[in-house]
């Protein structure tokens, strides 16, 4: 069942996920690092957000500038999706 609704979604969408994956986790592994060196509480949230920032971004000039893509919403969600959700978990 989990295999089929996987399947169901387009693999543009999942290489988006990915693309969010590999550009906040290590943004927000760097701020938390930072955050445990200077003891200061918001890194972690600066690398979430430039994350979101830089998959955004991406959207904006590779695919709508440039022309290199079809700029999209759901694009962008999938990107930022997976840097709220580990944000968010970090968060609570």
């Amino acid at each position: 069942m989990i295999k089929k609704i996987i399947d169901s979604i387009a693999q543009d969408k999942k290489d988006h996920v990915l693309l969010g994956m590999f550009i906040g986790y290590p943004l927000m592994i760097l701020g938390y690092v930072v955050d445990q060196i200077f003891n200061v509480d918001f890194m972690l949230v600066s690398g979430a957000i430039a994350g979101i920032i830089l998959v955004g971004l991406k959207e904006l000039i590779h695919d709508w500038y440039l022309s290199n893509g079809k700029p999209e919403l759901a694009d962008f969600l999938y990107s930022a999706l997976p840097i709220l959700f580990s944000l968010l978990t970090y968060l609570i």
